[in-house]
């Protein structure tokens, strides 16, 4: 519907090419048609790399840090990989119980805030793990009502359930209150959702497997893993359950938080659900996926950077259901690697400004490991400032488009055409 100068002229967008037409006396760019409906003349073809890639265990970098042991050692930032506690294949049942109090009763149409982001949760995970990993939701007919009032179970923030002195008694007394009336067979994890309007639970609480309140509960029907309790902060302009469901049952599955999670920001939040839950990008990166076993040999391509000269390459879009590789990675040494992934604006994703389609390059630090900023984006020099609707602070712009490059270490990544797929050039100074 913008204004265009010349008929035909096409331009690539959002994942659709428009094309300039003449809408009576104006000129204007059509509604777009998307890759998948276009004919296969107007697709470039997806080419494989100059270079053939070296054994992926060659790209398993390690995780060498201090922090590798207790709880971080199932949150691994790196190889080698762990069993985590939380079975991250397969279907997970998801239980969504509403619990309300004496002083602080349910309303009637509380599934109108919930059913749509049970649908997108399942959704996300279902496309993060190319359906390795699947979400069945359990969801209780009636609000269940705690013994006590809202005041005996104040928390403020959220920290660590062992922190929160309120934390293991609302968990304990909720579960107990739902046992005689929810039936938790098979169920991995457990989803509280509170009264609208409540105030008492600032910000969220939830917990692990190797939570002791957790760890020791058992209903009627057995064990669950985790449970998670959005609080005030998850119910603000903009801000949705699902994220924060995804981000927490995340660790639960063994994937760990990017950087600090509180502010000030972490560098990679705004690229890494598992950095902020709250955008813009809402996207699981694809180191991450690799780690989580997730992102299959066949769609890495690794190259030990002591043979690289040369090499284009083009990469699918993460989220894609084409064939090809999806993630390049380059080590550097056994502890710290390049990597390269291509994104694409989806259905999961903030509005954003620029748009975030392109090529991020970042980098791992395997000496650093969950809570710190062990993957840090690399982008151009003078890029500007990146706005969202989310509600998160700006960004750096930090994608690559056609004519971008960076430089690490003496290789230099550039982008040299993008289409349904991105092409890419590695180039090492000799």
């Amino acid at each position: 519907g913008a204004a265009c100068s010349k008929v035909g002229t096409t331009s690539v967008a959002s994942g659709k090419t428009f094309t300039c037409i003449k809408s009576g006396k104006k000129l204007v760019w059509d509604k777009g048609v998307s890759y998948s409906s276009q004919p296969s003349s107007t697709k470039k073809i997806y080419a494989q790399p100059t270079q053939l890639s070296d054994n992926v265990e060659k790209c398993k970098v390690k995780e060498n840090n201090n922090n590798r042991k207790g709880m971080a050692n199932t949150l691994p930032s790196g190889f080698p990989s762990v069993t985590p506690l939380t079975s991250r294949t397969g279907t997970s049942k998801w239980a969504l119980i509403p619990i309300d109090f004496p002083d602080l009763k349910g309303e009637s149409k509380w599934r109108s805030r919930v059913d749509d982001q049970m649908k997108i949760l399942s959704d996300w995970f279902n496309t993060v793990s190319e359906g390795k990993f699947k979400v069945e939701w359990v969801v209780a007919d009636n609000w269940v009502t705690l013994p006590k009032s809202t005041a005996e179970y104040a928390i403020p923030n959220s920290v660590n359930l062992a922190d929160a002195p309120n934390g293991p008694k609302l968990f304990t007394d909720a579960m107990k209150a739902a046992d005689p009336v929810f039936n938790f067979s098979g169920i991995q994890t457990v989803n509280f959702i509170l009264p609208k309007g409540e105030t008492f639970i600032g910000e969220t609480s939830q917990g692990f497997p190797w939570d002791e309140a957790v760890k020791n509960l058992v209903t009627n029907e057995g064990k669950i893993s985790s449970f998670s309790i959005p609080g005030v902060f998850m119910d603000k302009p903009n801000k949705d359950y699902w994220g924060y469901w995804a981000h927490e049952f995340g660790h639960a599955i063994s994937i760990p938080h990017v950087g600090k999670s509180h502010p000030p920001a972490p560098l990679y939040s705004g690229y890494e659900l598992m950095a902020s839950q709250d955008g813009p990008t809402r996207e699981l990166d694809g180191w991450l996926r690799f780690v989580a076993g997730w992102l299959s040999d066949d769609k890495i391509y690794c190259k030990d950077s002591q043979k690289l000269d040369t090499i284009e390459l083009s990469l699918v879009p993460l989220n894609s259901a084409d064939s090809g590789y999806k993630l390049a990675v380059v080590p550097l040494s056994e502890n710290n690697a390049i990597v390269m992934e291509s994104r694409r604006v989806n259905k999961f994703s903030c509005n954003t400004t620029p748009e975030q389609n392109g090529v991020l390059v970042y980098t791992y630090d395997g000496s650093l490991s969950h809570g710190e900023d062990f993957l840090v984006p690399i982008a151009p020099e003078g890029r500007p400032t990146a706005y969202s609707n989310c509600p998160t602070p700006p960004m750096i712009d930090s994608l690559l488009r056609v004519g971008d490059k960076v430089s690490i270490n003496g290789i230099t990544i550039e982008v040299i055409s993008s289409d349904s797929f991105d092409r890419i050039k590695i180039t090492k100074k000799s």
